[in-house]
């Protein structure tokens, strides 16, 4: 069971400078805030999405910081407990079977959000047991390759409303040439809705599942 006890106090990768940046206006333009504002957090959603962020069902997927409670209901011994967030900043609670854990008793690795069974230091097997994690994850401050990232989708879809969203390249050489992505900006078959340049940077935040 997973959920999010905190949500994130917004959703937003991208401030308003970033956003007029990303849509090639005036630092203080405010005439197209609105839009921007509307469009960038669209994709920020998006993004959460693409990077497939785990969701409780009831809040929106965000890569920004929230708190969250995660359940694991273990029949048998398991090497980790895989948690549902990436990127954690802290663990506030864990217990087994009602019991609380001593940070001395299990392992973090925040990056890939999973957490390894501690006796006497030594690793060990999470035994058959409810276990309890309550622990922060996500980002309080945008990194740097993130915001580019969504500054790049920003600057494609804002783009796209002056031409043809799926034109890809227009080569003007003789008789002409245009490109177009089938089926949007992302790579053909992908499923993504950003072009492969922003598919690319955001490879290090998506969360990958192996069964």
């Amino acid at each position: 069971m997973f959920t999010v006890t905190v949500p994130a106090e917004d959703r937003k990768l991208l401030t308003i400078e970033q956003l007029r940046e990303a849509a090639g206006l005036e630092a203080g333009d405010v005439s197209r805030d609105g839009a921007l504002e509307s469009l960038g957090l669209a994709v920020a959603d998006r993004i959460a999405q693409e990077c497939a962020v785990t969701s409780d069902g009831v809040h929106i997927p965000t890569l920004k910081r929230e708190t969250v409670s995660q359940t694991f209901r273990l029949s048998s011994s398991v090497s980790a407990l895989i948690l549902a967030r990436r990127f954690v900043a802290s663990v506030s609670s864990l217990t087994i079977d009602g019991v609380a854990a001593a940070a001395s008793d299990y392992e973090l690795a925040a990056a890939a959000g999973m957490t390894r069974r501690l006796y006497d230091g030594r690793y060990g097997l999470w035994c058959p047991a409810v276990v309890v994690v309550s622990y922060q994850a996500g980002f309080s401050a945008v990194p740097d390759d993130l915001a580019l990232a969504a500054m790049q989708a920003v600057q494609e879809q804002w783009s796209a409303k002056n031409r043809d969203p799926l034109l890809k390249r227009d080569k003007v050489d003789g008789m002409g040439e245009q490109e177009f992505w089938i089926g949007g900006f992302g790579a053909a078959g992908s499923g993504s809705a950003f072009s492969p340049a922003v598919q690319a940077m955001l490879d290090p935040y998506r969360t990958v599942w192996v069964s």
